[in-house]
Formats: structure tokens, C-alpha cells, sequence
């Protein structure tokens, strides 16, 4: 009895801290990344789709230590550490014991986000509980998204099936609780039975990894329609995609909001823009998504460029002063057009524009929305300084 007070006061106290954590809490940006970043199933995933260890040495120790104590204690961090395991708790109580879900799949699972990784294009890593719990913290705030919610109701929906069904996701579902199991099994032979559902599921998790890999690669992103903005940090479209696990942390980092959930997360310069001297959202990453940057990396980083719309544009279609764009960009990338009468209109330079969204978001114009719309590029580019910043 008193060894389980003590492990729900310790579920209880870290949950508190991950939802104060992923909420924002008045500590250090890259606090945030705390939770989504002990998971070992994203850690190693990320890294292998990368080919590269990307967590570094600090964010690498949790992950090893939490794998190391799987072997000795088996699924220890699901029962006294994961916030999403606590909350799956609570209806396990008072439950009406039907099956939902006759078979456990967390195994299939598994193997399919190991073999997809293994050719670079990971898929289910959106389901790491980890990330499944932090992205809760972001969807009241943010501007309502149906894409967001797909992977922001996995943990309602399967808090409502635990009432049904105790325990439905960490039993049946979990891919991260089922890479404990496999550590903790590798201590000794199961039997028989249980070492063939092992290899039916490693067979089956592969086939499915392998195969929808293939399917995301040469059908997914070729019927992508436009380049949306990245947050800074993302090295191209594709790859960010592949690797986000839409924990949605850098949302939630975001001091102007500027950075918006949509399936992934992306800019809406329509909400703000992205500071010069910000550059927590690269920090906060744990999937290597975002790659962290310095201040001066990001201050160079080219998100994306600002193009004017000469038609809504009050300069340029009906001759009027107004260079609101450039007053307020901070890289000094909007330069002067001498129409008639010596009237100044806004042309954009560039291989000075950054993207940051500070020219969209103070656009006055309105006949035709914004007169200058910020594009996502191919690939995010390092400028070089230049004269005049």
C-alpha cells in the first residue's frame, strides 16, 4: 500500500510538471523540450532515419538511461515516469471491461516505425506518447485546425476507450511501451508461444513499415500543392514532415504565436511574425526536426521570401505612400521602386529577405488580402551579411 501512494504521488508530481512544462511555465525555452525528449523510441527513430546521433550528449543520457532500466525494471517509465500513462490510468478505475481491441498491435507498430526509419522515411512517430500528451498543451490556443486535430485527439480518443477497455493504449497500442518489453525480455528465452508472436509481429510491423514508406516517398510529398514557411531550423519541407512527431513544442515556445499547428507545425504571418532575437523554437525540438540554432544562425536563416502583390498593392496599384513593409522589416530587405510623381513602391530583395513575416503581418492592404505574402523555399538557406544591415 505505501509503495503505491509513493509511485502515484510520483506520477502525480510529474504530470503536473509536464503539463506546467509543455503550458509554459516561467522557466528556460528549452525546458519544454524536457518530456517529448525522454522518449528513447524518438530518439533513436530520428536518429536513424537521420543517420546521425542528433541529440547530442546531454539529450542523449535519458533516453540510455530509461532503455538500461527496461532491461533490469521493464516498463519502469511507463508506471512511474509518462504523463500519458497516468492520465490512461484514471479510467482504467472505473472501467466497463469490453474489448475495443481484441489484439495488440504495439509490436507491429514498433517494428514499422523501425524498419521505416531504417530507410529514412520513419512513419507512426506521431504516436510516441510522449508527444501525444505535449501537443494537448497547444491546441486551446492556437487557430483552429482540423489537420491539428488528427494527431491532437489520439490521447482523448483513447482516454474515452479506457473507460471501455482499461489500459488500451499502453497494453495494446503503445510502440514505446512495447520497446521496454523488448528490453526487458532480452534478459531470457520466452516461451515458444511467446518468441512466435514475437517474430509475427517483427515480420508483419516490417512488411507495413516498408511498404508505407515506400508509399509516402513516391506519393505523399509529389502531390504536395505549395512550400509552407518552417519555423527556423527545418532543413527542407520533406525531411521536416518525415521527422516531426507533432509534440507541437516549438508551438508552444513561440512568443507571438506565429508558429500555428497544421498537421505540422508552420508559420501564419497572418497571427505574427518571427523575432530576429527569437530563436527558442529551434531549441526545443527533440525529434531533430528543428536543428538548434544559435542566435546569429538564426538571425541568417532564410525561411522564406516575401514577394509583393502589385495589384493589392496601395504603391503600386493605386500610387499612393505607403512603405509600411518597409518600415517594419528588420533586415532591410525591402527596397525602393520610384513610380511617377517620385512615389516610393516596395520591391523585395531577395538575398537580403529572411521570411520572417514582420512585412505580411503589418500589410495595411486589404482590397485583395495582404499586398506582400511571404513563400516557403525548396530548402532553408544561411545568407551572408550584407551591407547596409
Amino acid at each position: 500500500m505505501r509503495r503505491k501512494v509513493i509511485r502515484w504521488s510520483v506520477r502525480l508530481l510529474l504530470l503536473g510538471l509536464a503539463v506546467f512544462l509543455a503550458l509554459g511555465g516561467p522557466l528556460p525555452a528549452a525546458l519544454k523540450r524536457l518530456f517529448p525528449a525522454l522518449s528513447p523510441l524518438v530518439v533513436f527513430s530520428s536518429s536513424l532515419a537521420q543517420r546521425q546521433w542528433y541529440a547530442g550528449f546531454f539529450w542523449g543520457i535519458p533516453p540510455l538511461l530509461f532503455l538500461g532500466l527496461a532491461v533490469w525494471r521493464g516498463r519502469f517509465f511507463c508506471r512511474w515516469i509518462c504523463p500519458a500513462g497516468t492520465v490512461y490510468a484514471v479510467p482504467a478505475k472505473w472501467n466497463l471491461h469490453k474489448k475495443v481491441l481484441p489484439v495488440r498491435i504495439s509490436g507491429v507498430i514498433f517494428w514499422a516505425i523501425v524498419s521505416s526509419s531504417a530507410v529514412g522515411y520513419p512513419i507512426f512517430l506521431l504516436l510516441d506518447p510522449m508527444a501525444t500528451f505535449n501537443r494537448l498543451a497547444s491546441l486551446p490556443g492556437m487557430a483552429f485546425s482540423l489537420a491539428a486535430l488528427i494527431p491532437g485527439l489520439v490521447l482523448p480518443l483513447f482516454l474515452v476507450l479506457g473507460f471501455f477497455q482499461p489500459f488500451i493504449w499502453c497494453a495494446y497500442i503503445c510502440p514505446l511501451g512495447y520497446l521496454f518489453d523488448v528490453c526487458h525480455a532480452a534478459r531470457k528465452v520466452g516461451p515458444a508461444k511467446t518468441v512466435n508472436k514475437a517474430r509475427r509481429q517483427l515480420l508483419g510491423g516490417v512488411v507495413l513499415g516498408l511498404a508505407l514508406a515506400f508509399c509516402r516517398k513516391f506519393f505523399f510529398f509529389e502531390t504536395r500543392k505549395r512550400l509552407p514557411v518552417l519555423p527556423p531550423g527545418a532543413k527542407d519541407p520533406e525531411t521536416f514532415a518525415l521527422l516531426c512527431t507533432c509534440c507541437y513544442a516549438c508551438v508552444n515556445v513561440c512568443p507571438t504565436q506565429v508558429i500555428q499547428a497544421r498537421f505540422h507545425p508552420e508559420m501564419d504571418f497572418d497571427r505574427g511574425y518571427c523575432l530576429e532575437s527569437c530563436n527558442e523554437c529551434s531549441q526545443v525540438c527533440p525529434a531533430g526536426a528543428l536543428t538548434a540554432l544559435t542566435g546569429e544562425q538564426k538571425r541568417l536563416r532564410q525561411i522564406g521570401i516575401a514577394q509583393v502583390k502589385r495589384s493589392a498593392c496601395l504603391a503600386w496599384a493605386d500610387g499612393l505612400y505607403c512603405m509600411v513593409c518597409q518600415e517594419f522589416c528588420p533586415y532591410n530587405a525591402v527596397e525602393t521602386n520610384r513610380g511617377e510623381g517620385g512615389i516610393p513602391r516596395p520591391v523585395v530583395n531577395p538575398q537580403r529577405c529572411r521570411g520572417c513575416g514582420a512585412c505580411q503581418n503589418h500589410c495595411p492592404a486589404i482590397r485583395e488580402g495582404k499586398a506582400i505574402i511571404v513563400h516557403g523555399v525548396e530548402r532553408q538557406n544561411v545568407l551572408k551579411e550584407t551591407a547596409g544591415e
